[in-house]
């Protein structure tokens, strides 16, 4: 797919199913966006979830709504437990209109957890009409979240920085063997230190860490789908030396390149393999536990 859509995740949701549930430990992703709404639940522990430019600490109990199309990232805390609905954004408009709450942390506590097993368990039941009751489930819960919190008509809010960073995701996708932290400034048209804070803001890590993250999976890929060496690895990736690559390989994966499981995947679909060819990505990296 085009680069400058690298980080759009590829539609889950298909089918008759317009709700899906995920429970993860340590989630952490990269910053992606999807045309599903979602619902981020913090069971356990902290978890930080960047949305609409803003970051919002979530504590037990404690909820996110992302909208359609917004750019976010969740980066738990270790050992701590998070629970995400996907909901097609038809189905929501379909019922309680074209609507969302004004703001994406959601004030007031709801029966997040009851709505959430009963999603999962209907989800995995195969019975008939499961997914209607799935679509009745979450439609109740979503509506005594409106119902409390502060709605607004949606428009698109979408700002020009916000889009531009959509695209630079893509241009560091395309370009990660070469592109340099003042190329990036440039294409964004900020200042050195103003883009260093809204790089970390936006993206939860560095530009640099950012980066090696994104070449590392790129490296990861070379070495479990093609016959090349680390070195060449490390050459195509853009890592200055084998030793650099290796030091930074081994702290993000926890292998050393050359004792890399055959089936290995750092960034990966939601069926656990390697991201395919199918438009999008799994933002999600292979130290989350989806249980």
């Amino acid at each position: 797919m085009k680069a400058k859509l690298a980080q759009y995740e590829k539609k889950v949701l298909n089918g008759k199913s317009h709700v899906l549930a995920y429970k993860y430990l340590d989630l952490q992703n990269l910053p992606h966006w999807h045309m599903e709404c979602e619902l981020v639940f913090s069971e356990s522990g902290e978890t930080d979830v960047m949305v609409g430019n803003t970051v919002y600490r979530l504590t037990p109990g404690r909820s996110v709504y992302i909208r359609s199309g917004e750019i976010h990232y969740i980066k738990s805390e270790k050992d701590s437990v998070v629970s995400v609905i996907k909901i097609d954004p038809e189905l929501i408009s379909g019922s309680l209109g074209n609507r969302a709450p004004v703001c994406p942390y959601i004030e007031n506590r709801y029966p997040f957890y009851p709505a959430f097993d009963d999603i999962s368990r209907e989800s995995i039941s195969g019975k008939d009409y499961s997914e209607a009751i799935c679509d009745s489930i979450i439609i109740r819960l979503l509506a005594e979240i409106f119902r409390g919190e502060r709605t607004e008509e949606i428009i698109d809010r979408t700002d020009g920085s916000s889009e531009k960073y959509k695209k630079l995701l893509g241009m560091i996708d395309e370009q990660f063997a070469y592109i340099t932290f003042d190329e990036a400034a440039d294409f964004m048209c900020f200042s050195r230190p103003y883009f260093s804070k809204y790089f970390q803001r936006m993206s939860g890590m560095t530009f640099t860490s950012y980066l090696n993250v994104v070449r590392v999976g790129k490296a990861v890929q070379m070495l479990t789908e093609k016959s090349v060496t680390a070195t060449q690895a490390a050459q195509s990736t853009g890592f200055g030396t084998i030793r650099s690559f290796n030091r930074v390989f081994k702290e993000l994966t926890g292998y050393t390149p050359k004792n890399l499981p055959n089936d290995y995947a750092f960034i990966r679909s939601e069926t656990g393999g390697l991201v395919d060819s199918d438009p999008g990505f799994d933002p999600t990296l292979s130290s989350s536990v989806r249980l």
